[in-house]
């Protein structure tokens, strides 16, 4: 009749591996996160993934990038440009379709040349501004008579 007690019992046994693989899991979450936000925020540049390209490869790539790049104009594809925008408003001025209207409202030859003459007048009144005030300036920065 005596019964021994059991060091541990199997439930228990079951509840300490899965907080063990919890624990292991949360690890993993906490290095992965680690890793990741060292990696963007990494400014040394002995880190840098351009280290592991040669000289040749960087060179290659960033002309690779200028050929593609179509943010480089020239002053030939910005009059293309523009020949374009005056022919197509050429095409569709005569129109009564109201959105037509609007966006041709946009791209209307006449009102931005009005526009770019009120930018010209507005800049050199500026600078009128500006070589009136240097004057001033001037008369201000002198020494005094006292």
């Amino acid at each position: 009749q005596n019964v021994r007690p059991s060091s541990a019992r199997p439930a228990d046994s079951q509840k300490q591996q899965v907080a063990a693989a919890l624990s292991v899991v949360a690890l993993g979450l906490c290095a992965v996160c680690f890793i990741v936000s060292s990696a963007g925020s990494s400014a040394d540049p002995e880190d840098a993934i351009s280290n592991v390209l040669t000289p040749y490869q960087r060179q290659a790539l960033a002309e690779a990038q200028a050929r593609t790049s179509s943010l480089v104009m020239g002053p030939g594809q910005e009059d293309t440009d523009a020949k374009a925008i005056q022919a197509a408003y050429a095409t569709f001025k005569d129109s009564k379709d109201k959105e037509v209207e609007e966006e041709l409202e946009v791209f209307n030859p006449e009102k931005l040349e009005e526009e770019v003459e009120q930018a010209v007048s507005d800049m050199k009144a500026l600078g009128d501004e500006t070589k009136a005030e240097a004057k001033i300036l001037k008369h201000f920065a002198l020494p005094d008579s006292r």
